[in-house]
């Protein structure tokens, strides 16, 4: 169990430098200090927990487990942003925000070098080498100015990473499209939004804590990218460079508590505001887009594709980096060629894949997790359509090929009488030279579930058909009659007037049409100008 800071600490700071995760920090309400219980591991590989060892009055104690349910009033209410029809909902797809999902969801499998400060750096060219994007890690997300991690110690985090952290990412995607300026307007969401999202709120096997634990790393995660920009010219809009900036900066985390009857404060909710970077001022526009200054780019992000990340990680990491990758790809309804190898380095890296092409008997293991991986995104929704050109049904898995299979029994006997007399019969094994055919192969695309053939654009609506209209009388007085007789008449306002013995300004009032005319000056009109 965690621990906590009992009543009668002396803020002597004898404690909290002998944290090594830095759960104890200060309080900013009154004197004294709290404990983190999201960053609180309890010191599990010494006897004693080194801030237990350091405390001269003995103000440490272990936090006893809160029991009942852990809502409160202090919590706001978790009314939802996004996903409001339940299945989708739109979000920011510019290149800047798939690059950031591909490198939370790849992490230690993309090309990091060391930069000339030795900070792990990550470059991505854009236009064919005309632009060039860096994205390189945080040491303290909820620092404005945060600085760069070191090589080595950004290789450890990248090991330590969680793929579910781009699930976050998208969900602030999906939040910077809610406000007209996102790089000015910061959104707050708090931990029952991220479980709702996430399909967290079903998970009855973690305990309120862990699910904050794991919410707020994966929340740190997403907000520890920074990335730099040089921009080419794109059309009418001019190239321009930023500075290197979070591309989610975390502007505040608030922490709920909740004092049991024995004094232990214990944490109920998180709420995390957060701002879109400089970034969202180019590719995230509205007002500059319609003046082609400015880029807007959104798509839309299917709920199902989260909570599929969120449930099938660990079982198929791989299918769940191409998922990610594919919801930018596809543009959800654009069919698009992509190569088998392609489809390999995404979802497993560049290193194995090189390891599969060398390593003689290294592309078994390789091939056969890349097939279940395509059945995963087949069985989710997403069924891959073969070349038949260069993925004929010679190379192509096996559950690809048993799908055709009819349900009815009469039509299976059939397919099986068929399959037995063709060259080519399921039951074969597959060509010796199946996988580099394999490297050599494409996919036409996928096609789409119905979540995600739904489009952002709202359906034209329908105009109702009119009735025809009933032609009325003319009314011979009204203000255009009026004016059209004067003018027949070749009378100025002024004349008219006098012969009415009116007012010019009561004239130019009546061929306005700002008062109606009563009886005895419908009759001084009638004779005057002739009016019927």
């Amino acid at each position: 169990m965690t621990y906590t800071v009992e009543e009668g600490c002396i803020a002597c700071d004898s404690c909290r430098p002998e944290c090594p995760t830095g759960a104890i920090k200060v309080r900013t309400d009154e004197e004294g200090y709290w404990i983190d219980p999201t960053l609180c591991d309890r010191c599990e590989d010494v006897e004693v927990p080194r801030c237990v060892e350091a405390c001269t009055i003995g103000s440490l104690a272990p936090l006893k487990p809160k029991k009942g349910r852990n809502k409160s009033t202090l919590l706001p209410a978790a009314i939802p942003t996004i996903f409001l029809n339940g299945k989708t909902t739109p979000f920011a797809s510019s290149m800047v925000v798939w690059e950031a999902c591909n490198v939370l969801a790849q992490r230690q499998s993309l090309p990091w070098q060391a930069d000339a400060n030795h900070c792990l750096s990550y470059q991505r060219s854009i236009h064919r080498g005309r632009g060039n994007m860096q994205f390189r890690l945080a040491t303290n997300p909820e620092l404005a100015n945060g600085l760069p991690v070191d090589y080595d110690q950004g290789l450890a985090t990248l090991a330590q990473a969680d793929i579910r952290a781009a699930c976050l990412h998208l969900i602030f995607a999906s939040y910077a499209t809610t406000t007209d300026r996102p790089w000015d307007e910061p959104f707050i969401l708090n931990d029952q939004h991220i479980e709702q999202y996430l399909g967290l709120a079903k998970r009855k096997d973690l305990a309120k804590l862990e699910k904050l634990t794991l919410i707020k790393a994966l929340v740190y995660q997403a907000c520890q990218l920074l990335v730099s920009l040089d921009w080419p010219r794109q059309g009418k809009v001019q190239g321009f460079a930023l500075a290197e900036h979070s591309v989610w900066q975390l502007l505040h985390t608030q922490y709920y508590f909740e004092t049991d009857d024995d004094g232990g404060r214990h944490l109920i909710g998180l709420s995390f505001t957060i701002q879109a970077g400089v970034w969202a001022k180019y590719f995230l526009n509205r007002q500059d887009y319609r003046k082609q200054t400015a880029f807007y780019q959104y798509g839309t992000l299917p709920q199902s594709l989260l909570l599929e990340v969120m449930g099938r990680w660990q079982q198929h990491e791989g299918a769940m980096r191409l998922l990610l990758w594919l919801v930018f790809k596809l543009r959800l309804g654009t069919d698009h060629r992509m190569t088998v190898r392609t489809l390999l380095r995404i979802a497993y890296g560049e290193d194995r894949l090189t390891e599969a092409i060398t390593v003689r008997g290294a592309h078994k293991r390789l091939l056969k997790t890349f097939e279940n991986d395509l059945e995963a995104l087949y069985h989710y929704g997403l069924r891959p359509q073969f070349d038949p050109e260069t993925y004929g049904p010679a190379i192509q898995p096996l559950w690809a090929r048993v799908a055709d299979i009819p349900d009815d029994a009469d039509d299976a006997l059939e397919f099986w009488t068929d399959d037995a007399n063709s060259a080519l019969s399921l039951t074969d094994r597959a060509p010796r030279d199946k996988w580099q055919r394999l490297l050599n192969a494409r996919l036409l695309g996928f096609e789409l579930s119905d979540d995600w053939q739904q489009t952002v654009r709202q359906p034209k609506t329908k105009r109702r058909r009119q009735p025809k209209s009933i032609p009325h009388p003319v009314d011979t007085f009204s203000s255009d009659a009026i004016k059209a007789a004067r003018q027949q008449l070749n009378l100025s306002q002024r004349a008219l007037a006098e012969r009415l013995g009116k007012s010019q300004s009561w004239i130019r009032d009546v061929e306005n049409g700002r008062f109606s005319i009563g009886a005895c000056d419908r009759a001084l009109l009638q004779d005057v100008l002739g009016l019927a």
